[in-house]
């Protein structure tokens, strides 16, 4: 049991900033070349042009220096991106540090991004004794937390399957299969996984079934209600309907019936026999 390699949880704040990075760059009309020959100040300290390359990639957070210096050849707003910038450090810093004491650790119910998961992962893993990658490998067993996997799931490198997220939440948090805790994470990896692939945006683009509905449908892979308790529609819902609205649909009003097509009668020779 493993975890999808390309299910990095790389923050939305991250990209946010790289997207924003480009998009300035592209109203400069400027190249990367161009960008460092500008930045440049010393020819015998020229700046490489893939410094700024990598900054708007959305790989990993850039220097604030870095990004400093391209707003400041493309002409941008040096203040949007210190705020931008900062939400990203925010989401970014690692565990302990000043920066991640800003930011908050959400409960199950309230998690909607892979960033968000991971921090709560975190800390129910130092909240019950930080046990190490062994010691959480022995008590599942059965090989249920490899410790390389797990490894690369903590350092943010990759998204964890659901199988491995409700292993880790049963032997690190006590959390046993079934209770109304172990779906409320069940449902904060599916908010999770849907973000990762675009389906959501933020929280509020969330839709809920109300407590019929959960029932009528047996409860599976039914999201709780939200905090406001208002119902709604489960992602998988939102998606058909959007389909169903978006397929073409012949109108009567502008369609024109096509006329039947007469084809010509032709008469073949009959053979001559030799």
């Amino acid at each position: 049991m493993g975890c999808n390699t390309s299910a990095l949880a790389t923050p939305a704040p991250v990209i946010e900033l790289a997207q924003w990075l480009r998009s300035r760059r592209q109203l400069s009309g400027l190249s990367y070349r161009q960008m460092a020959a500008k930045a440049t100040t010393d020819p015998h300290q020229p700046v490489p042009h893939l410094r700024f390359y990598h900054a708007d990639r959305g790989r990993k957070l850039p220097a604030w220096q870095v990004v400093e210096s391209y707003v400041r050849v493309c002409g941008a707003d040096e203040r949007q991106a210190e705020r931008l910038w900062k939400k990203a450090e925010t989401a970014t810093a690692a565990p302990g540090s000043p920066a991640a004491r800003r930011r908050p650790v959400l409960a199950p119910e309230f998690i909607g991004e892979p960033i968000e998961l991971l921090d709560a992962m975190r800390a129910m893993r130092f909240s019950h004794g930080n046990r190490s990658l062994r010691e959480l490998d022995q008590a599942a067993g059965l090989g249920l937390l490899p410790r390389s996997t797990l490894g690369a799931v903590l350092s943010g490198k990759r998204m964890p399957s659901k199988d491995l997220l409700m292993v880790f939440v049963r032997v690190c948090g006590g959390v046993r299969p079934g209770t109304p805790k172990a779906m409320a994470w069940e449902q904060a990896w599916t908010r999770a996984d849907a973000h990762r692939r675009g389906l959501f945006t933020d929280m509020s683009q969330h839709d809920h079934v109300d407590e019929e509905a959960r029932q009528d449908a047996g409860g599976a892979d039914m999201p709780l209600r939200s905090a406001t308790g208002k119902p709604g529609r489960t992602w998988r819902r939102r998606v058909a309907r959007m389909l169903h609205v978006l397929a073409p649909r012949p109108d009567a009003r502008t369609t024109t019936p096509i006329p039947p097509v007469t084809l010509p009668v032709v008469r073949l020779p009959s053979p001559t026999p030799r």
